[in-house]
Order: structure tokens, then sequence, then C-alpha cells
């Protein structure tokens, strides 16, 4: 027991329970024909009367008298009043005595009360269990059922209706406060038998400390230590200035009545790491009230009920005087059952104490609320760029990461919240220390690593990542075309001194990311400088073909763009549509609803890439086809010119690997003077040729080349002259 008050209360009322299970067991005896002591060779077996006295009084006794009743309502009547006189000090001294804090904070009936005394006894005492086998007649029924309570507790019919209206499966005893019998169905309802939640048993003996309720459930005392918070502090700001009144009305009242007057929902929705329940937890603390949390994910995945989890997280809530919190809300939302799962609920949170957090990381509507709860609703946003700069090098602060890395990039890379800007730095370190040893100094790489660890989406559903493995390097273009895709990346690189250092942030409500176009002709090194652009910022980048994501019905393509986007939003990744010549033609007149429809889509794509804080690149091998009102709404237009003679040269030169073998009959200048291909047909020839060489057991020589050549060109249906050849129509079988 918690304290020795609430020890000698419980004692006491016990005291109390005995008398009226005397009182009980004389009435039977007075309808019941006297006994023989013939029963004393089955003792074990059944339990006589002899025995019932001794347990009550601790010595043998005669039977009771009829008139005996006069005396024990006198002696009830003076329990009662002791255990009275003993809630009324505690209260004054402010000890919580468990019973009566149940009773008050759950608004229960003298009758409801004095039936979870009934239940806690065989809790207590063994000698109850003998008892109430007795009084059931019935040996193996060790637990009171609703006929014994009724004839216990009741004294008249009235009393009785009464009680068996709170004894029904919509009152507070059974919602709250009893196990479910499996076995309650084979019998009738009077034979129920009543055991109470262990929770209960636990409370009721030792007090709030008693342990945890369910996995899925988390108790924050209210003095308990959170951590600081870095911004948004005017969310407490908003939450103090429009609770605390509520609070202070209605502290006494609103966590003692189940049917509030009035409750308060709060809706904080938020990215994964947003600080939603750090703000519970602050506010919690500051009004002194512990925190009830319930993760609806663990719950859902384990299976729980969740209508009956939030239904012991709202005891909880009362029991401790609390504020209820449910985490991830959004994923009631999720499957068949969806509207029917968040309805139940809603309804199990409108008997929770005062006020109730509801944290979910996509925002939601209900119109299934009732007219006594106050719902408001706060977003909690990612930091702006500046910030984000700011949170990474103090969380990193006293950590050994390398001098070198530019955390500025780092937070105009990944539009991370504290909480995972927190997670992504404790798991960099802990790649660090097993990749190098535990004093080994934490490298970008790492942090990339660890940054990517935080995300999870969902891009690969419609979407095909792409393993970056081209740098500027290794890029054949003109330098005008180079020198805009080095711009584009600096876009990226400096955007959180462009954004919030420079106040261009606050300028803008959209548009903040970097839109781009990649046009020529195939093959020209348009998805090669896509490649390239994730190397150099170290991002992931994922392949979209246009041509699969529209559809015919009507509706269906924004929906797959939405869901490309909102994926893609938690990553940071850069987004690669290929083919978008399947959707961005020249917007023509609208003659009919398919026309109509090829605009609306148009236009929807265009909106989300302008929300969108990362890169998206579209890749067109038709840029006539796009008309102007589109492409100035892109950051970036870069054309890629079908190479001539000198970059074909100098492609064919970096294709080949360094280890490759080469002939010494290989001539370059000849390939790229004879054959006009672009970037795709020469990577596609050159490694056809190294097969054909290896087949050879030979280095890769010219013939090889020629014969690739040939086979490239025979795809596209285009001949191979003989003048192109000259001095090699040997090496073909041509001469």
């Amino acid at each position: 027991m918690g304290n020795a008050k609430g020890w000698k209360h419980l004692v006491d009322s016990l005291q109390w329970l005995d008398l009226k299970i005397q009182m009980l067991l004389n009435k039977q005896q007075l309808d019941a024909p006297p006994q023989d002591d013939f029963m004393d060779p089955f003792k074990g077996l059944v339990v006589s009367e002899q025995e019932v006295q001794r347990l009550l009084l601790q010595e043998p006794v005669l039977l009771a008298e009829p008139e005996a009743d006069v005396e024990m309502q006198a002696a009830l009547a003076e329990w009662e009043a002791l255990l009275a006189r003993q809630v009324a000090q505690c209260r004054l001294e402010q000890v919580r005595l468990p019973l009566p804090h149940t009773a008050d904070v759950f608004a229960l009936t003298p009758f409801e009360a004095r039936c979870l005394l009934a239940c806690m006894a065989v809790e207590i005492d063994r000698k109850y269990e003998k008892l109430y086998a007795f009084l059931q007649d019935d040996v193996t029924c060790k637990h009171p059922t609703v006929d014994l309570v009724l004839k216990l507790l009741c004294d008249t019919p009235a009393e009785r209706m009464e009680a068996r209206v709170a004894l029904g499966p919509d009152g507070k005893l059974m919602t709250y406060f009893f196990k479910p019998e499996e076995s309650a169905a084979a019998g009738t309802w009077l034979a129920r038998p009543l055991r109470l939640d262990e929770r209960l048993v636990r409370f009721f003996l030792h007090g709030e400390d008693s342990g945890r309720v369910l996995p899925c459930l988390d108790v924050y005392g209210a003095d308990h230590e959170w951590p600081a918070l870095i911004w948004e502090h005017e969310v407490q700001d908003r939450l103090t200035g429009g609770l605390p009144d509520f609070f202070a009305k209605n502290a006494g009242e609103s966590s003692r009545n189940v049917a509030n007057p009035r409750q308060w929902v709060v809706r904080l929705t938020g990215n994964p790491g947003s600080g939603k329940l750090l703000q519970a937890g602050h506010f919690c603390r500051r009004v002194g009230r512990a925190l009830v949390v319930v993760d609806l994910r663990r719950a859902l995945e384990e299976e729980y009920a969740v209508h009956e989890v939030v239904a012991q997280a709202v005891r909880e809530a009362r029991l401790l005087e609390g504020v209820l919190c449910i985490r991830h809300v959004h994923l009631l939302l999720e499957g068949d059952l969806s509207d029917r799962r968040m309805y139940r609920m809603l309804d199990a949170i409108r008997h929770a104490p005062g006020l109730v957090f509801l944290l979910s990381e996509k925002p939601w509507r209900s119109s299934d609320w009732s007219e006594s709860q106050v719902v408001q609703s706060i977003d909690l946003q990612i930091p702006p760029d500046d910030l984000r700069r700011t949170i990474w090098e103090q969380l990193a602060a006293g950590r050994p990461f390398d001098a070198g890395i530019d955390w500025q990039a780092v937070a105009g890379k990944f539009r991370f919240t504290i909480g995972q800007t927190r997670r992504a730095l404790e798991a960099a370190e802990h790649f660090a220390r097993w990749d190098r040893g535990g004093t080994a100094s934490i490298d970008l790489e790492a942090v990339h690593k660890a940054c990517y660890l935080q995300v999870q989406h969902k891009l690969e559903k419609k979407a095909v990542r792409i393993t970056p493995r081209q740098d500027f390097d290794k890029l054949v273009l003109p330098p005008e075309q180079k020198d805009l895709l080095r711009n584009a990346c600096a876009q990226m690189k400096f955007r959180t001194q462009v954004y919030g250092d420079w106040g261009f942030g606050r300028k803008l409500s959209y548009g903040k990311g970097l839109s781009m176009l990649f046009a020529g002709p195939p093959g020209t090194g348009k998805t090669m400088s896509a490649e390239v652009i994730a190397m150099e910022l170290q991002l992931e980048i994922y392949k979209i073909d246009l041509s699969q994501i529209i559809s015919k019905y009507i509706g269906e393509t924004e929906k797959n763009l939405h869901e490309i986007f909102a994926e893609a939003q938690l990553s940071s990744s850069i987004l690669f549509f290929d083919e978008a010549d399947a959707l961005f033609g020249k917007r023509s007149e609208v003659k009919d609803s398919h026309d109509k429809h090829a605009n609306v889509e148009t236009a929807y794509l265009l909106q989300k890439m302008e929300e969108y804080e990362g890169i998206t690149i579209l890749a067109t091998n038709f840029q006539q086809n796009i008309d102007e009102a589109f492409m100035r709404r892109l950051n970036y237009v870069v054309r890629f010119p079908f190479p001539d003679a000198q970059y074909r040269e100098l492609i064919w030169r970096t294709t080949f690997p360094r280890e490759t073998p080469l002939g010494d009959d290989v001539d370059f200048p000849y390939l790229a003077e004879k054959f006009q291909l672009a970037g795709g047909s020469i990577k596609n020839i050159v490694m056809s040729a190294a097969f054909l060489a290896v087949e050879a057991g030979e280095p890769v020589r010219m013939r090889h080349l020629l014969r690739a050549i040939k086979h490239e060109l025979d795809k596209t249906g285009k001949l191979l002259l003989k003048n192109e050849l000259e001095d090699y129509l040997h090496e073909l079988g041509l001469n």
C-alpha cells in the first residue's frame, strides 16, 4: 500500500464488509432448515456453516438471533461514520486513499464503490473465497457474482433495480473495472462472476506506483523531465493561453465527473519527430498533471482492440487525474475498417477527464464530436532552413564529428524535424563506431547513411531507385550545360543561407524547391546528368516513368502523382520523371473531355512540383512540344545537344574503364568522326564489344567495336555504309 492510512482505511472497510456478509448469512439461515453436523467427514470438499462463523468471528459462535440485525445495523452505521471521517481527514491532509479516490474521479455511486470493495476483498484475504462460495452454495465460485452483490449490498427492491443498471454492459463498472469473463456467456447474467482487473488490484494496494498497464500504454508523471523545446515555444503559449483557465475552474470537478460539461481536444499534427509528444509533455508538466500515452501503432501491431485500449487509458487518466494522449491517430484512417475504428476511438475518449491530446502525422477531420467537446488544431512545422542548420550544429556539439562537415549543406538536403535530426546524429555515431572503432571520428558518409535511415517511404511502389555512380568528371557535356547543372547543385547546397539567413524563405510561401527540365535527343546524357546531381548532393534519386503513371481513368493520374510527392517529401529524394512527353505536350484548345482532363493533369503536376521542396527533374526528347508557359515555371531548362565529333571522341574514351584492355588498333578519332552516335548508343556499343572481346579471349579491338556498331545501328534500322568503314571492311568480312 502506498501509505499506512490507505491500508488502515482498506482494513476498516473490510470490517464493514464482514458485517454485511454476517447479515446476509443470518438472513439465509433464517430461510434455511437447521442442519446437523454430519458434514464434518466432507471437510475440504464443502464449506460448513461452523467454518463460516469461525472465519467471521475468529472463534466458534452460536447461530445469530434475528434481533441481532438491529445491533448490526448500528455497528454498520458506526463503521460508515468512521470511514467517512477517515476520508474527510485525508482530503484535508491531501493524502490519496485509493478506493475513495477512485469513487471520486469516476463519480461512482455508493453501490458501485462498495461493489469494488466486495470484489477487492478476495484479492486481500483468501477467507473471502470460502465465504463467497458458501453464500453462493458453490464451492467453485470464489468470486462474487452479480447475484451475490445485489443481495449483499442492496436492501430494497429499488436499490436492486438501480444496481442492475450499474452492472449493465455499458456501465462504468463493466467498462473500466471488471475483467471480461469468457465463461460468462455460458450462464445467466446473475451468475456472472465479477473479477477486478489486475491493474485496479495493484492500484488499490500500491497506489499510483503500480507498474505498466499495457505494452502500448505509457505513463509520464507530472514531474517527468522532458527534453528542452528548441523551437515552436509559441505552441506552449497557445496551450497555456487557452487551457489553464479551464484547468483552474474545473480541476476539482472535471477530473471527477465522467460526464464532463466540457472537454478540450487538442489535435497536434506534424511529421515524425516534430515534437508533438514533447509539446503535450511540457504542457502537462507546467500544469502538474501526469500524461497517459497510448501508442496506436504498437496497439495495432499487437492486435489489440483499439477502443478497449483507449478505455483502459481513459481509466488510467482518471485514476491519476492526468491527461490522455493518443499517438499515431492517422493509422486509424487506413484500411477498410477506418471509419468504424475512428468512431469507436472518438467515442471512448469522450469519457476522458478534461483534456485529450490527439497526435497525428497526417491532417484529418471528423464530424463525430459531441457538443461538450471543444476541438482545437495545431500544426507543427518543420524548422526553417536557417534554424535547421543551427539545430544540426547544436545537437552535434560535443560529439566527434569531422570538422569539415558542412552542416548548412546537410540541413539544406534533409528537411528534418528536431527528433529526426537527433536520431540521425545518434545513428551516425553508432555507424562510425561499428565501422572504425570507438575512437573514430564521424564523417559525412556516416551522417548521410544515418539520415536515410530516418526516412521511411514507399516510393519504390511507383518508382525505381537509381544508384548514382557518375560524377561531374565523367560527364561529357559542353561548358554551358555543365555550368547550369553546377548552379542547380549550388542552389540546394546554399539554400539554408539564402532562404534562412538572407530572409528569402519568409518571402516565399511555395516554390522553394528546385525544378529542372532536361531536353534533348535520346542518349545525350539526361539520365546520367540526373545521376551526377544525386552524386554531388548525396541524395537518393528515383526514376518515374510518366507513361506508366498516367491513367485513362479520371482522377487516377492525380492520385498517383499525389502519392509520389507525398512519399518523396519524407525523404527529400530527387524525383526524375522520364518520358515527360507523355504528359507535357503543348496545351491545346480544349475540344473534348479528354483534352480538359489532360490539362488538369498537367496543372496538377506543376502544382506539386512547386509545392515540393526537393529536386524535380523532367526529361523530354521533344522540347518543342512543351509550351513556354510551362517552361517559365521551371527553375532550370538544360538543353542537351547531340554531341559533335569532339565530344563523341571524349565519350568514347571515358566510357571505357581504366581496367579494360584495349588493342593497339582502336582508333577513337575515327570512331568519333565516322559514326554520329549519342552517348547512350556509344555506351551500348562499348558494352557489346567488351563481351565480344572476352568471348574471343582478346583485348577490345576495332573489329569488336565495328561489329557492335553494326548491331546497334541494326536496332534502329540504320544502314552501315561501306564508305564509312574504309580500311576496316575486312574486319567485318565485307571487302
